[in-house]
């Protein structure tokens, strides 16, 4: 199945602006979680190393949803935002 992800702000900047929105082949129900050791090996495993130790703090949107659980199963031509908060005055 494909997966869309799109990476903004911050988690841009990590993964490189060729890298900005990427469509991945992935396996059927794969969750958060899984689909993390993925975008490790084929786009930025700084970036996955930074989420997970939470040097960077996003929220995880999937299908204009947040999703706050690795668990969370995806399914096909999910999208999937990485989001830095909202900041202003």
């Amino acid at each position: 199945m494909k997966v869309r992800i799109v990476f903004f702000g911050r988690a841009r900047d990590i993964v490189g602006e060729d890298k900005a929105f990427v469509e991945l082949d992935v396996n059927e129900g794969i969750t958060e979680k899984e689909l993390l050791s993925v975008i490790a090996e084929k786009v930025s495993s700084k970036f996955v190393k930074r989420f997970l130790n939470k040097s960077i703090i996003l929220t995880v949107v999937v299908n204009g949803i947040p999703v706050n659980d690795l668990n969370y199963k995806l399914t096909n031509n999910s999208m999937i935002a990485f989001i830095p908060p909202s900041q202003g005055g």
